[in-house]
């Protein structure tokens, strides 16, 4: 889905880090020379290059859940072994369970390494079989600490055919890394130091938030005027 100029000159000045601060909270408002922009980023905290602004809406290898169509726009950087995102996912869930107008974009960020490189490979490669939700679910589902073996079997459990999976993971794998490297560029460019790390609609939030705090931000942002 193509996102309008005004909505991706607001992700532009966030990517470049123009005008604000990061904070628990930060909206966001375009800078005014932006209109123009092609949604590239460029001059990101920390000097790293910005992240292709409209891929982080939009990137075909980010999954997206909840209304595809919806008004509000959420991106979720996540580590499956991350207590803050395992403990916020029930929030996630019921939002996106009553609340039709959100649009959930999922970043793999596998920050703690090991195991949880290897099950957001796993997530990523079950979406080529249209499993991603039900294994991203399985996985959060895991008791910790989680291996390689539990992976497997929630992949497996949630229906994903393994022999396929275990063909992706080997001749694909360049394109899982590939996905994980924009995600790491994208998380970094937004001053995000770890995990979860929210976008939602015209506000970055660096770390977990309530199910009430999530209703509120996203009702503020659907209160908005639509980007023309």
């Amino acid at each position: 889905m193509k996102r309008s100029a005004a909505t991706l000159a607001i992700l532009v000045a966030l990517a470049a880090g123009l005008g604000y601060q990061l904070a628990a909270t930060s909206p966001l408002a375009p800078p005014a020379d932006a209109a123009g922009s092609d949604g590239a980023g460029s001059g990101a905290p920390g000097g790293a290059a910005g992240p292709n602004v409209a891929g982080l809406l939009d990137d075909a290898a980010s999954p997206v859940v909840g209304n595809p169509a919806g008004r509000v726009s959420m991106v979720e950087f996540f580590d499956y072994r991350c207590p803050y995102c395992r403990a916020m996912q029930p929030a996630i869930t019921a939002l996106l369970a009553q609340d039709k107008s959100v649009r959930l974009v999922l970043k793999e960020w596998p920050i703690f390494g090991g195991v949880s490189i290897y099950a957001a490979k796993v997530a990523l490669a079950a979406n080529w079989q249209g499993k991603f939700l039900a294994v991203h679910d399985a996985i959060f589902a895991l008791p910790r600490p989680m291996d390689q073996a539990s992976v497997r079997a929630a992949a497996a459990k949630a229906g994903v055919d393994m022999a396929r999976l275990d063909r992706d993971l080997k001749q694909r794998d360049g394109e899982l890394d590939a996905a994980l490297a924009r995600n790491q560029r994208e998380a970094r460019a937004l001053g995000f130091q770890g995990t979860p790390g929210l976008v939602i609609g015209r506000v970055v939030v660096p770390g977990a938030l309530s199910e009430a705090d999530l209703r509120h931000l996203v009702a503020e942002q659907k209160a908005l005027p639509a980007p023309r």
